[in-house]
């Protein structure tokens, strides 16, 4: 499975980060040492999965019945708690380009009894979906770095998805990989799209798979 893959993945990451991997596997016992490492890193998914994300979410502002869109988002570690937030009346709207996660992200949904998630290919099968309704939040979560966007694709993604939230709606962004020019431009540019900095939020967030502590930065949009 991708999600066993990952956290195999994440187990060597983390006896690195322990500087313990240099001769591991010449122990007879390594198997059980993953095993072990893998167990805590599943707890800990759990955990953020069930409370430390909601939590995020509930200190954000985020609403039951909120329409959300959680753009990039991979196997879920960010729809899923966004989506025990809003509840049954609300919606998370998770969007990836690659079936696989989306494929993922679903069933991880129905496994915890979420039923108010869409998956989502682009932002023009979203638009369908809405029929006019704007969204509540947009989450961008280490997604819109130079990794994945040039910056006129990034003006572009920002124009779309400033465009699909309410007046007085949110847009937070996780701005990880990106340096200190590219936050700039990325904050003047949804000033010119009226979305305006309301809070940076220093924050536990979850980043390949890994607790981390870092902030959002979070921008209202405000009509003049």
């Amino acid at each position: 499975m991708f999600w066993s893959s990952f956290l195999t993945s994440c187990c060597v990451i983390e006896y690195l980060h322990l500087g313990v991997y240099d001769g591991l596997f010449q122990d007879a016992d390594c198997e059980q040492y993953f095993t072990s490492v893998e167990q805590r890193m599943e707890r800990r998914l759990q955990q953020w999965l069930t409370q430390d994300g909601v939590r995020l979410f509930i200190e954000l502002g985020l609403c039951t019945g909120d329409r959300v869109l959680d753009f990039g988002c991979g196997d879920g570690v960010y729809s899923i708690p966004a989506a025990r937030v809003v509840g049954n009346e609300g919606v998370v709207y998770g969007l990836d380009q690659n079936k696989k996660s989306l494929n993922s992200l679903m069933e991880k949904a129905a496994n915890s009894g979420l039923y108010n998630i869409v998956a989502v290919h682009d932002l023009h099968e979203l638009y369908v979906l809405l029929y006019g309704l704007p969204l509540d939040v947009v989450l961008l979560y280490d997604v819109i770095h130079s990794y994945y966007f040039t910056n006129n694709e990034r003006v572009g993604l920002l124009r779309s998805v400033c465009g699909m939230v309410k007046s007085n709606g949110l847009i937070s962004i996780f701005p990880r990989h990106m340096d200190n020019d590219e936050i700039l431009n990325l904050t003047h540019t949804l000033n010119q799209l009226e979305c305006f900095l309301e809070r940076r939020q220093s924050t536990n967030l979850m980043h390949d798979g890994m607790y981390t502590f870092d902030a959002t930065l979070n921008f209202r949009k405000i009509p003049r």
